[in-house]
Parts: structure tokens; C-alpha cells; sequence
């Protein structure tokens, strides 16, 4: 089961490690002409999305934006909103919602925040993912769901693809409504292990891309069902964790973090080649989405320092406090 990272760093614990890259100068924010960069993330308290670096509050109460998406010319945004830890332990509570250009649509009503949100839209129909899958607010039972977990989606065209966990722990997505197994669960195949977990989605062509863990918590993604494992370039004891895909012509680029002790260092992959991302200073870091436009590799995640971005592995902090969860370039 893929649970939902908290707002606040402290309680995020994700991914990455091997490459140096030669610049690793802090920067202020500058982009290309015609070029666009979206953010979705916080500020350690509230929801914010930052266009080209400067923020925009998106709502005055605790929440945090998990996904932005860019359909026609509109910007949506998933998130959560009024967040609250009065039900701790059973878990956080608030508002799934989107933000379309600005304006908040609830999602449901108030409930435990265990799970990321995310959201994909098909000519005027939005679909939001919080562990249950909506359309334009109306949830949908997927065959197969019973007690499993969306935790994805992914509109290509006409075709929606939606993935996440069936009732029995497989790994699974769901074509327009239909089931695909990508991985077993445990049980009853296998006396030890946990669940494959998904955590993300791409689709390119025919070519259908899940990443996650696998049952013996190995970073993998499978293509098509075909699984290939991550590992750190350092060590085999390092445990890879997988955030997110993008997938441009031939090449496979995925953002995560390795986990070395009690180390977590963001990087990426490209086809397998693991790519550390600097910290410049700070103790810790993981990346939590990547977007790939022309020949420039976008990373958005947290350090110690905060959220921030890397453009080709030069940093970018975006606020002193909070996640940078999601990243769109347009």
C-alpha cells in the first residue's frame, strides 16, 4: 500500500545516489524563452504553486499540492486542503481537492489523508485518484478494486489509464475500465515479503510504464509487465525508492532516492544510470518528480534546506520549508 507522504518533511522519507554533476551552484530562477516551469508542492504549511519561481498561495489553511497538470490552457492541481493531526494516529485529516486555474473543487468530503492525490483529464472530464478513483466528483469501482488502492493516472488521446493495487495486492492498472496484473502479490504464492507497491505511471505509445516495489521492496518499474530492478550504483544495500517516470523516445528517466543507513540522498535514472543530484550543503534530499523537455532534465523534490528544483543538476530552493511534489514544463 503506497501511503501518502506528511506535509512536513520531517515525516517524508524517500530516495537517490552516483553521479556529480559539474555546476552545482545555487541559483536564482531563470527559464528559456516560451519555456514554462510549474511546481506543485508546499511551503511547510501552505498548498503553493510556483510558476517560473514565484509562488502562489493556493489556499490560506494547511495542505499541500501533490500533482500539476497543464490540459489545453488550463493548470490544474491536486492537493489536499485544512489539513489536521487531531486524529493521529489513525491519521491526518482534511479535503481532497483540484484547483483549476485557481479555483477549488472538493473531492469527496473531509477524511483520513493517507494517500497522495493525483489527477489526468480528458476533454472536459477530470479524473482524480486519492486511493479511489472520480470523475467530475463521482467515484468509480474499478473491476478487481475491491479493498486495493489508485494511486495514479495517466490520459493519453482518448484512453485513460489508472494504476495501482486490486483486491487481492497485485500490482495492476486498469486500461479504460479494464484489469492488467503487473506483478503478484505474496500471497498465496509466497510464505514471505510484503505487497508489490506502485507509485507512479507513464504511458508512451503502446508502451505502458509502472513504477514502485517490488514484493521483496526493490525499486523497480515494469514496462509492460516486464520488470526492471534499480540499484545504487554504491552498493547493493542501499535501497532504492521509485517517485516518478517520464519517458521521451527510447529513453526511461525516473526520479527517487537511495536510502544508505540513515542517509537519503535524492537522485535520478536514465535507462538504469543512476545519476546523483547535489545537495549543496544540505544534510538530506529526495526527488519526487522529473520532467524531461528538449535536451533539459527537470527535477522537483525537498532537502534539508527545502523544496526545490534542479535544472540539469543545478538547484533551485524554492521556500526555506516544505516539498516541491510535482513538476510541468510547458
Amino acid at each position: 500500500m503506497a501511503n501518502m507522504n506528511s506535509f512536513q518533511r520531517k515525516c517524508s522519507i524517500f530516495v537517490f545516489s552516483c553521479f556529480i554533476f559539474a555546476s552545482c551552484n545555487k541559483n536564482i530562477v531563470s527559464t528559456n524563452t516560451g519555456t514554462n516551469i510549474y511546481i506543485a508542492g508546499d511551503n511547510g504549511t501552505n498548498p503553493v504553486l510556483w510558476k517560473n519561481g514565484t509562488a502562489e498561495i493556493l489556499s490560506s489553511s494547511i495542505g499541500s499540492a501533490s500533482q500539476v497538470i497543464i490540459s489545453g490552457n488550463d493548470v490544474y492541481i491536486a492537493g489536499v486542503d485544512g489539513e489536521s493531526s487531531d486524529l493521529i494516529p489513525a491519521g491526518p485529516s482534511g479535503q481532497y481537492l483540484y484547483w483549476k486555474n485557481g479555483i477549488q473543487n472538493n473531492i469527496g468530503s473531509l477524511r483520513f489523508l493517507l494517500f497522495y492525490s493525483a489527477i489526468s483529464v480528458i476533454g472536459n472530464n477530470v479524473y482524480y485518484s486519492n486511493s479511489n478513483l472520480w470523475e467530475n466528483g463521482i467515484m468509480i469501482v474499478l473491476p478487481g478494486q475491491g479493498s486495493g488502492h489508485i494511486v495514479s493516472s495517466f490520459a493519453i488521446g482518448n484512453d485513460l489509464y489508472v494504476a495501482g493495487s486490486d483486491s487481492v495486492g497485485d500490482a495492476v492498472y486498469w486500461k479504460n475500465g479494464k484489469l492488467n496484473v503487473v506483478a503478484q502479490g505474496y500471497y498465496p504464492t509466497y510464505n514471505s515479503g510484503s505487497d508489490p507497491s506502485v507509485s507512479c505511471m507513464y504511458v508512451s505509445g503502446n508502451d505502458v510504464y509502472i513504477g514502485g516495489t517490488n514484493i521483496d521492496n526493490i525499486g523497480v518499474y515494469w514496462k509492460n509487465g516486464e520488470a526492471d530492478y534499480l540499484q545504487s550504483s554504491t552498493g547493493n544495500s542501499d535501497i532504492a525508492n521509485v517517485r516518478s517516470i517520464f519517458v521521451l523516445g527510447n529513453d526511461v528517466f525516473i526520479a527517487g532516492s537511495i536510502f544508505s543507513g540513515s542517509n537519503i540522498a535524492p537522485v535520478y535514472w536514465k535507462n538504469g544510470i543512476q545519476n546523483i543530484l547535489p545537495l549543496n550543503g544540505a544534510t538530506y534530499g529526495s526527488s519526487l518528480s522529473i520532467f524531461v523537455s528538449g535536451y533539459d532534465i527537470y527535477v522537483a523534490g525537498y532537502t534539508s534546506d527545502g523544496a526545490v528544483y534542479w535544472k540539469n543538476g543545478i538547484e533551485t530552493v524554492l521556500s526555506s520549508q516544505g516539498n516541491a511534489n510535482s513538476i510541468y514544463v510547458h
